[in-house]
């Protein structure tokens, strides 16, 4: 549904439409013509889809504009190329579209990767050499579970920085993931931890050795001792999180034993399922189908096995014996069972502990559940309850619900909305971003008093100016190098390519090529 918006004093027909029930609000010129020709420069950090989108988008719109698209890591496209499983070569596909951006509109929209703000460049001073930046770099800090041993237990690790590993990133190459032993849990019911089980039950696959898996990782997983690996989710299956497409993936796995460790789960009520949306159902006919009670003889058929826990919380996690370094590995779980009841606030289900415990074992913890985000910048307002920086239509406010801005500051992706959303929706996020920096521009929102330095025009040269030669800076042509280097390297091992996995590796390629 879309309600049309006229603003007539700025000239500006704006759209409200529902996307995945948010409301997204979109703003375009009643004119095609862009007459305005003030110089304009736009810094945005972080050049994964949200970056990437948006700097597409306010070219769209400014053409004129010089864009610069600042990056942490020595390459561009973000969760594209270290967060999509590597077993997922279609959806890594969109890295194609991300890339025309930078290569069709080379003098405009400009890449430099390797910068970490505030360590090799200050925020403060990015600021004032642009007319305005967007943050869209995406939202870290992992959720954990709060609960005892989880600190102090060797083998508890984050879902996301596996999936990092896998690919190459390489800020999660130090590192180590033990998979020495039988018994491998992961807590979360999101499509991340479908990610971290499929891969590992996907051991001696052909497919998999031919993505853009590392082949440290592949090695790692093809040597694994894992049999069994638990899924564990305080809420119940039509509460799940889990896409059809990734479940039916998973389920249907060869070589693999799929049960759930107690059938009571399933048996939910005809009106309870009849409530939930087409996708919903399908899920819940899916677990019908494929999760069987676990039966201890077929465990031992020869096969991997997947169990599904469903309405567990973990309480504690407890060790086994030490080892020779003095830390205590992991060796159980304690989980609670849950029963749903519904919130007298919200009026939605939610999981409550039951006062009934059981225990697993399990020698290796994912964590899978969500966010708690961080003040990346330390001017900026954070939102920890939302886990996003506060805005209004992509504009930042100086505090969550204040109606006043912080002039020439964006935010786009999921520092904008939160933690979730597909690729579609961080486009239809970065569209109204961008369009509400064309707004601003058209009606003269900008200091245009920049930089005091009369030998910088600030912008992209103010970047440049300050960080050579002293920091090595890499820009697109400079990643282009590395990655026909990896491409030559994955052609020689069979492979689609063959990521570089060590920083000064990288130097060394853009340095003789």
């Amino acid at each position: 549904m879309f309600n049309v918006l006229i603003n007539k004093s700025s000239k500006f027909v704006g759209v409200d439409s529902c996307i995945n029930n948010k409301t997204i609000r979109l703003f375009c010129s009643s004119s095609n013509q862009v007459n305005n020709k003030t110089p304009f420069n736009l810094c945005i950090i972080g050049s994964g889809p949200a970056g990437l989108y948006t700097a597409a988008k306010v070219h769209r719109q400014i053409p004129h504009a010089n864009i610069t698209i600042l990056e942490k890591l020595p390459y561009p496209f973000g969760l594209v190329r270290s967060g999509i499983s590597p077993d997922h070569q279609n959806e890594k596909k969109v890295k194609n579209t991300l890339e025309k951006v930078l290569l069709e509109h080379p003098h405009q929209i400009q890449f430099i990767g390797n910068v970490d703000i505030e360590k090799d460049i200050k925020f403060e001073y990015i600021k004032n050499n642009f007319h305005a930046v967007v943050l869209a770099c995406g939202i870290e800090g992992d959720k954990k579970l709060g609960i005892p041993g989880e600190s102090t237990l060797k083998n508890v690790y984050f879902a996301r920085e596996f999936i990092g590993w896998l690919n190459g990133n390489l800020k999660d190459q130090h590192k180590q993931f033990d998979l020495s032993n039988e018994n491998l849990a992961i807590v979360g019911q999101g499509n991340v931890a479908l990610d971290v089980a499929r891969l590992l039950l996907k051991k001696n696959s052909d497919e998999l050795k031919k993505t853009d898996i590392t082949s440290t990782s592949f090695d790692k997983i093809n040597k694994s001792n894992v049999k069994n690996i638990h899924i564990i989710g305080r809420r119940g299956p039509l509460e799940v999180s889990f896409t059809n497409k990734e479940i039916r993936e998973i389920l249907n796995l060869p070589n693999v034993n799929t049960f759930i460790n107690d059938i009571s789960t399933l048996e939910v009520s005809e009106e309870d399922v009849s409530k939930l949306e087409r996708a919903k159902k399908r899920t819940f006919e899916l677990f019908k189908q494929h999760l069987k009670p676990f039966d201890q003889e077929i465990a031992k058929n020869g096969n991997m096995n997947l169990i599904f826990h469903f309405l567990r919380s973990p309480v504690e996690l407890i060790g086994g014996e030490g080892e020779g370094d003095g830390k205590i590995t992991l060796s159980k779980i304690k989980l609670e069972k849950n029963k749903l009841v519904i919130d007298e606030k919200t009026q939605q289900k939610k999981a409550i502990g039951s006062g009934e415990f059981e225990t697993i074992e399990c020698a290796s913890l994912f964590r899978s559940i969500g966010y708690t985000g961080t003040k990346q910048f330390p001017t900026v307002p954070f939102d920890f309850n939302s886990v996003s920086i506060p805005n209004k239509y992509g504009k930042v406010l100086e505090e969550p619900k204040s109606e006043k801005f912080i002039n020439g500051l964006y935010v786009s992706g999921w520092l904008k909305g939160g933690p979730s959303g597909s690729i579609p929706n961080i486009s239809a996020n970065s569209e109204e971003t961008a369009s509400m920096i064309h707004q601003d521009y058209e009606s003269n929102q900008f200091n245009h008093n920049i930089t005091n330095d009369k030998n910088c025009d600030g912008g992209h040269n103010s970047i440049t100016s300050l960080l050579q030669p002293n920091h090595k800076i890499i820009n697109f042509n400079d990643y282009k190098k590395i990655e026909s280097e990896e491409v030559k390297r994955g052609k020689e091992k069979g492979k689609l390519l063959e990521k570089i996995i060590v920083f000064d590796e990288l130097k060394n390629i853009i340095n003789n090529s």
